[in-house]
């Protein structure tokens, strides 16, 4: 054997020994789902396709996901051919993909998440935790909840103070209308989770959303607003500027609390954490 044969056998096996296990099957994973791709993100697994990815990026702040993901089409109506050419080992879908199950099971094997729950916290640790099983690293789902928990604990302990008046979760939709939020919604969950008061006097559907007439809100005990822009890109100042929205808030009235984007009410584990903490500041900035 000569010495360049030797030079490479010496090169190769150091390669082969600088690369961490994991990077030789590093999971390739395709997802149709936000909330899914938000805590895939969570456990430092970079999926290789997502569906819409731009409008992941306009609805989650965090976490970023890296602009080489490829764009796979849209939630419900992906590209099949960008699909084949990925070779997906797997492609992470929701009970709604049934309808499209032949065709998707033709690229990859399926693996099923539930997203709509009556109870969405408990569902999405369960998701982060099936997630972290697929990828073959169970503890790492333990790690990130234990984070998340403390932050948590945190949140909670800020929000002792607020306990005196009801919130109300709300998108508005435009000058007359918003989309209420009630049980079986994750930021719902979270209003629970802080100890905070959590109880609705008006019927939500399945998911836990209502649309109310802002006459309705007039009729509600004084609370808190809390106000979830629907899109980043809404400027929800014309909104608010309107008569009904001044009647809402009159001094005897309801207060507005504003909270940021990137808070998205199909998102994860971390956006549930991140919503509270949001709450919170908001709460405090509003009444210092």
């Amino acid at each position: 054997m000569n010495r360049r044969t030797l030079m490479k056998g010496a090169l190769a096996s150091a390669a082969l020994f600088s690369f961490p296990a994991w990077a030789k099957s590093a999971p390739r994973w395709v997802i149709l789902d936000w909330g899914l791709t938000e805590m895939t993100l969570l456990l430092g697994i970079t999926p290789i396709g997502v569906a819409a990815p731009d409008w992941y990026r306009r609805l989650f702040s965090q976490p970023a996901l890296p602009s080489g993901v490829a764009d796979v089409g849209l939630l419900f109506q992906p590209n099949y051919e960008t699909l084949f050419e990925l070779r997906p080992t797997h492609l992470l879908v929701t009970p709604a993909h049934r309808m499209a199950e032949a065709q998707l099971s033709r690229i990859a094997p399926l693996s099923y998440f539930v997203t709509n729950s009556p109870q969405p916290w408990q569902q999405a640790q369960q998701n982060l935790r099936q997630l972290a099983k697929l990828a073959d690293n169970g503890p790492r789902a333990e790690e990130v909840m234990a984070s998340l928990q403390q932050r948590l604990a945190v949140a909670r302990q800020q929000a002792v103070r607020f306990k005196d008046k009801p919130i109300y979760l709300l998108h508005p939709l435009d000058t007359l209308h918003v989309l209420a939020l009630g049980p079986g919604s994750l930021f719902f969950d979270v209003l629970a989770l802080l100890d905070l008061p959590h109880t609705t006097p008006f019927a939500v559907g399945a998911q836990g959303y209502a649309t109310l007439e802002l006459e309705q809100l007039t009729q509600l005990p004084s609370g808190w607003l809390a106000l979830l822009p629907s899109w980043p890109e809404i400027d929800l100042t014309p909104v608010l500027q309107s008569p009904l929205w001044h009647t809402l808030t009159r001094p005897d009235g309801h207060r507005l609390l504003p909270l940021p984007d990137g808070l998205s009410t199909e998102g994860g584990v971390l956006t549930a954490v991140r919503f509270a903490e949001a709450l919170v500041k908001a709460l405090q900035e509003a009444n210092p």
